[in-house]
């Protein structure tokens, strides 16, 4: 069989936090949290390719219309941003995958296909991963004429390459604990609408979190946990009923870090969005709206102002 005729593809969902409460810094410098996790209908696809080569090599390439397109379009963002070698968390997850598959013949292909904006807050880069873990297992399975790795082993890898990844390979919604990756299914009563907005530049997780707790110095933190009432109201799909309750920790280290984020959450407000709010480190503006049209007319109306915008569902 010709190692160069075996390819599988791969996609996982970015994410918006609906909640995400951080408590104080641990001494290994982690941050206990409290998260609900929602993917979005917008994905990473990854496309896994053996070669007659060796190494892994990888392509990036926008999705048309998503936000790295729009973004791209706007001269805010290149794709060259994104790594191509060993940092890039792909690159990452596959190689984890294929040190199960030491028999395997042949170099790798990885073609990366971006919707989720990079240092966004939605964990592009984790569903980068989680695609690269799935696209290369059943690569790998087949190429060798093997099982591939069960769902459980996937998730101990995926916990292995970063808190955001075990969510990204369940998708759906979540509520995330520890550090994030330990999760446990939140039903959903109706779908969400959101209009999401992304930045010119993107924001470091890490300095997110050292700037939460810069702004947090004199404070006591509670341990995390979710408020009363918010699973209920996502279960029944009360979306007036869940909008109070969202809240991130996060959010203001993000203004803190990039001021021009004010105006896209008072953009929402003004248009009468049921919530606006930074998803995760930020720096994407998510804003929840009452339906499908209420979030296409919103995205209409942001990208006729010159920013990059998309209404999706979730999950």
């Amino acid at each position: 069989m010709s190692t160069t005729a075996l390819t599988e593809q791969a996609q996982a969902p970015g994410k918006v936090n609906l909640f995400f409460a951080a408590g104080p810094p641990r001494p290994d410098g982690y941050h206990d949290v409290a998260s609900l996790y929602c993917a979005v209908s917008t994905v990473e696809t990854v496309t896994a390719t053996l070669t007659a080569g060796t190494g892994i090599a990888v392509g990036v390439a926008a999705v048309p219309g998503s936000l790295v397109a729009q973004q791209i379009g706007l001269g805010t963002f290149r794709l060259d941003a994104v790594p191509t070698d060993g940092s890039n968390l792909a690159v990452r997850a596959a190689r984890a995958v294929l040190e199960r598959f030491p028999e395997l013949p042949g170099g790798l292909h990885l073609q990366i296909d971006k919707a989720v904006p990079v240092a966004g807050g939605m964990g592009g880069g984790s569903a980068d991963a989680a695609a690269a873990l799935t696209a290369v297992n059943r690569l790998a399975a087949r190429a060798c004429r093997a099982p591939g790795l069960d769902d459980g082993a996937l998730l101990e890898l995926a916990a292995g390459l970063g808190a955001d990844v075990p969510f990204a390979l369940t998708g759906g919604a979540a509520v995330g604990t520890g550090t994030g990756a330990r999760l446990r299914p939140a039903a959903v009563g109706a779908p969400l609408h959101l209009v999401l907005v992304a930045a010119p530049a993107g924001l470091s997780t890490p300095a997110a979190y050292a700037e939460l707790d810069r702004l947090r110095t004199d404070e006591d933190v509670p341990p995390p946990r979710l408020p009363e009432g918010l699973e209920e109201a996502l279960a029944a799909g009360a979306r007036r009923e869940l909008a109070p309750l969202l809240r991130n920790d996060l959010q203001p280290a993000a203004l803190s870090l990039a001021p021009r984020l004010e105006p896209v959450l008072a953009a929402g407000v003004a248009a009468g969005a049921l919530a606006s709010f930074v998803s995760g480190s930020g720096p994407t503006v998510a804003h929840l709206v009452a339906d499908a049209s209420a979030a296409e007319d919103l995205a209409g109306r942001l990208r006729g102002r010159g920013a990059p915008a998309l209404a999706v569902r979730a999950p």
